[in-house]
């Protein structure tokens, strides 16, 4: 086994291949389910290798329960080096006009401040271990045209993307950004581990687009 990752966000079919993926390197994976779903099925064949906590996106309190669960399980496995934060569309696919007002507060509450608390506990936490990894992914599955609150929360998302990684260029934590549009989520998630894990040094600081070449945009540490 080759350390422990994080992975974490909105539960979706990326976020599952990302882990398939990372199983396949042979990782010890943490990731994340919905409280209000069943837990996916851990195969039998990846044995203690993959386990799942709860996070609510809606709460600080889970997200820093979510890197308890991290603290707890490098007690007895391995540290965590690399985490890896998957940020998605909410799949409101209405005119603006027509969404309700009361739907907008819980998407863009659960989707922002939820990204928001994640990633905040993810830093502190790599921060007080001296340094590692945090990766944010923006995968939209190839959608050519956002509706309006999925947009919205897209820009939110780059922007937040390219401030950390001008705020954190200078500090013992590595930031990576990685957008991704193509329909193929478990190349993409292949992508993403190479870039983040093989290619570390070359893509640390950088905001990355899949099908481009690397170093668009990048921050130099």
């Amino acid at each position: 086994m080759n350390g422990a990752v994080l992975i974490t966000g909105k539960q979706s079919g990326f976020t599952d291949d990302l882990v398939q993926e990372a199983l396949n390197r042979k990782l010890r994976v943490l990731a994340t389910h919905d409280p209000q779903d069943t837990p996916p099925e851990v195969p039998d064949t990846f044995g203690d290798n993959l386990s799942y906590t709860p996070w609510n996106r809606r709460s600080l309190l889970s997200a820093r329960s979510v890197l308890l669960a991290v603290d707890q399980d490098a007690a007895e496995h391995a540290p965590m080096d690399h985490a890896f934060v998957v940020c998605s569309p909410e799949g409101i696919n209405q005119p603006l006009h027509q969404t309700e007002s009361a739907l907008i507060e819980e998407r863009v509450d659960a989707a922002l401040k939820g990204y928001l608390f994640i990633i905040k506990e993810v830093i502190a936490q790599l921060q007080r271990a001296g340094g590692g990894n945090c990766s944010i992914v923006w995968y939209d599955g190839g959608s050519e045209v956002m509706p309006p609150l999925d947009a919205t929360i897209a820009g939110a998302v780059q922007g937040l993307m390219r401030s950390l990684l001008a705020f954190y260029q200078d500090e013992p934590v590595v930031i990576r950004g990685f957008q991704a549009s193509d329909s193929d989520s478990r190349a993409v998630a292949r992508w993403v581990l190479e870039q983040a894990l093989d290619r570390g040094e070359k893509s640390a600081g950088r905001l990355q687009k899949y099908g481009q070449k690397m170093g668009i945009l990048p921050f130099r540490r």
